[in-house]
């Protein structure tokens, strides 16, 4: 234990030898920097970052991406793939009162409660019952067996915590307005750390709007940026490509109608705004090398299941104008506006002058929504957590979309008890109703991007657009 404690701090340490000061400073593109409970707050790319640092879960990703051991120090997964056992390693609360495995599977069964409003409790359905066997030993039992199990806990999401208090890797050391600085736990068995070594393995953390995080990094006072989206990837571009980088993630990135009135609430005006959009034109606006344009919900096959495609797709650029313009001139006897709702940025300017370029050709003129609540479409841009058909068509279920489809919701309430070869034609199923009623105007893969500085170490692209702390080492800044 202690070996793996010294190498532990090795690692948060790595490169930080010969440096006055070689903490590590990291921007987070969003609001202030606050750990929160998922099962309270949606966590923003802020408050994901910090709560998985302060709050792990089971298990962790790495820089790249890979599963590995968090609280829990090792795991077996049953044959019949219905059981996930962990062995809890030995390590203690922020408040200094020592972990159980009872405790964790309390976490754990709050998040998964009828009150959580945890996002990834719909793709927890198979669980069946979490019970701590030992005092150091938490078995999963699930009714059929789910091989994403991990990828699952170790989202920032599944953050095992009691009284809002977390087990690290870090610990909260000071607090500042819009910024915390953090150190790494040091269990009780490794020898004596000095202050230098503990204050050259900081990470200090700090959530702010974009302008500001490109800003700090071009004039090298953070050594990261975290949580770039296509809304400010421009400004991310133009501050110099040798630092940009982008995870290729999957998920949804498109607009979602969010009235059941005016031209959001008829089928054959989000068809018709769907035909028109020029998905590949508004890609290569963005200059974002290898950003992937999209016209179905799914990104691809998962498992068994197979995209629904709309039954547009075949058609050439002209035939759908034509197509989507004839559904207009049916559908409205004037010209007809329609409101989006999108965030700030360079990158959502470009995307409005994209809709309203393509639906002027098809007779509609865009507004940008001042008020998101007065919008007849949002954007949806999130990533997947895992390759789950469920998660896609989740998002549209009644219940959780504004305008869903009944037909969608039957296919998910049958799904819940349905064999996994019935569940697969099930979402089949969903699928098609919401390509069919157009209850997603899909547009691209999500974009996610950071700024790194070339002297960092430990940070990989990665599908998962997360990035632990705990493997950066540092640049000196």
């Amino acid at each position: 234990m202690m070996r793996r404690a010294l190498l532990s701090l090795a690692l948060l340490c790595a490169g930080c030898s010969g440096k006055d000061d070689a903490a590590i400073t990291v921007s987070v593109i969003g609001t202030s920097a606050r750990a929160a409970n998922p099962n309270v707050h949606l966590l923003d790319a802020p408050a994901g970052v910090l709560t998985g640092a302060l709050m792990q879960g089971l298990v962790q990703y790495d820089a790249r991406g890979e599963v590995e051991p968090a609280l829990a120090e090792r795991w077996l997964v049953t044959d019949d793939g219905l059981s996930y056992i962990f062995r809890i390693r030995r390590a203690k609360w922020s408040d200094g009162t020592p972990v159980t495995a009872e405790q964790v599977a309390q976490s754990l069964r709050a998040s998964l409660s009828p009150v959580s409003r945890n996002p990834l409790k719909p793709l927890f359905a198979p669980v069946r019952e979490i019970v701590a066997m030992t005092d150091s030993v938490l078995e999963i039992r699930l009714n059929e067996p789910q091989g994403n199990m991990l990828d699952l806990l170790a989202q920032p999401d599944m953050a095992i915590l009691r009284g809002g208090k977390g087990t690290g890797p870090f610990r909260l050391h000071r607090s500042y307005p819009n910024a915390r600085v953090l150190r790494p736990v040091i269990p009780d068995t490794a020898e004596e750390v000095s202050e230098e070594i503990l204050a050259r393995s900081e990470r200090r953390v700090r959530g702010e709007p974009s302008a500001n995080a490109v800003a700090r990094f071009a004039m090298g006072n953070a050594a990261l940026v975290l949580g770039g989206s296509f809304a400010d990837y421009p400004m991310a571009h133009a501050s110099g490509a040798r630092a940009l980088r982008r995870d290729n993630v999957p998920g949804i990135f498109g607009l979602q109608p969010v009235r059941a009135d005016g031209p959001a609430g008829s089928r054959d005006i989000r068809r018709a705004l769907a035909m028109a959009i020029d998905r590949e034109a508004f890609v290569k606006r963005m200059r974002a090398q290898g950003w992937a344009a999209t016209e179905t919900l799914m990104p691809g096959p998962i498992d068994r299941y197979i995209e629904a495609r709309p039954d547009w797709m075949p058609l050439a650029r002209q035939a759908r104008l034509d197509k989507a313009r004839a559904l207009i001139d049916a559908s409205a006897k004037s010209l007809l506006k329609v409101s989006v709702s999108l965030p700030d940025g360079p990158g959502a300017r470009l995307l409005f002058a994209q809709l309203a370029s393509d639906w002027r050709q098809i007779g509609v003129e865009a507004v940008l929504a001042r008020d998101p609540r007065s919008a007849d479409f949002r954007l949806l841009d999130a990533v997947a957590p895992t390759p789950s058909a469920l998660w896609y068509i989740w998002q549209f279920a009644c219940g959780v979309a504004p305008v869903c489809s009944q037909e969608t919701s039957a296919s998910l309430s049958l799904a819940r008890r349905a064999t996994m070869d019935e569940r697969a034609r099930l979402f089949s199923e969903a699928d098609q109703a919401i390509s069919s009623d157009q209850l997603f105007i899909p547009i691209a893969l999500p974009l996610r991007w950071s700024l790194v500085d070339p002297r960092l170490t430990g940070y990989a692209d990665n599908p998962t657009g997360l990035h632990p702390l705990n493997r950066l080492g540092s640049a000196g800044n």
